[in-house]
């Protein structure tokens, strides 16, 4: 097993025992990119960091999206598939109340699925030097002081052509691709946070079709910089 993931399971283990907490130790610094689908906000959390990572302090910096779902599949004893495929789907709380009559040992409920989910974001946002691509992150990471909430927007047309290229797809099913990949994106954020009115609110937002690649990651680090998520001392880069 992957070395940081070793790290958090530990303090999962140990998170009520005083012998292995900090009262001095500050939350962060984490950086949540939430993206619109075609925005390549992966990519951009891995060569984001790896431009920190030249500047950051001696930890490193982790780029996490799927590897969430996976960990959290792993602690709910669910095929990650499965968790997957039910976090995409629509309002399933008709089904928890009917479900929740029976006592079939590997029925999970929404509400430990999404308690899940937010534990474990929670505690990697709290670590700190991290990057979070999506999973609700910038909603359930905004009350840390060193956090900074990232959004990559562009217009329709940009998007699809982006996606047209990169999967090989004709105008319309790169179109109904987005379509049906905003829609589960929005579900999952749904199952984890839930119907959340301040979910729409970043410390920056940035229109790719408008700034280059290259140019949004030096936004975003100057506005980590800015916000005091930086520090001068070497580290490399971590993407699991």
């Amino acid at each position: 097993m992957n070395n940081t993931m070793m790290v958090y399971l530990n303090k999962r283990l140990h998170q009520h025992d005083p012998k292995y907490q900090s009262a001095n130790t500050q939350p962060g610094p984490v950086i949540c990119i939430s993206r619109e689908v075609g925005c390549g906000g992966v990519n951009i959390a891995r060569l984001l960091a790896s431009e920190l990572d030249s500047q950051a302090i001696c930890k490193k910096w982790k780029v996490l999206s799927k590897e969430i779902l996976e960990e959290s599949a792993r602690e709910l004893d669910m095929d990650p598939n499965k968790l997957r495929n039910y976090l995409k789907e629509g309002d399933r709380s008709i089904f928890d109340d009917i479900l929740s009559a029976f006592s079939e040992k590997r029925y999970k409920s929404d509400k430990k699925i999404s308690k899940t989910l937010i534990d474990l974001i929670s505690t990697f946002a709290n670590d700190g030097y991290c990057i979070i691509v999506g999973r609700a992150g910038h909603i359930i990471a905004r009350d840390i002081e060193k956090s900074l909430l990232v959004k990559l927007t562009a217009p329709l047309d940009w998007r699809v052509r982006q996606i047209m290229e990169k999967n090989n797809l004709n105008m319309r099913d790169a179109i109904a691709f987005i379509e049906k990949t905003e829609k589960e994106r929005q579900n999952l954020r749904k199952h984890i946070a839930g119907d959340v009115a301040k979910e729409d609110e970043f410390d920056l937002t940035i229109n790719l079709a408008r700034m280059d690649v290259t140019e949004a990651i030096r936004l975003i680090r100057y506005a980590a910089q800015a916000k005091g998520l930086l520090e001068n001392v070497k580290s490399k880069v971590e993407v699991f």
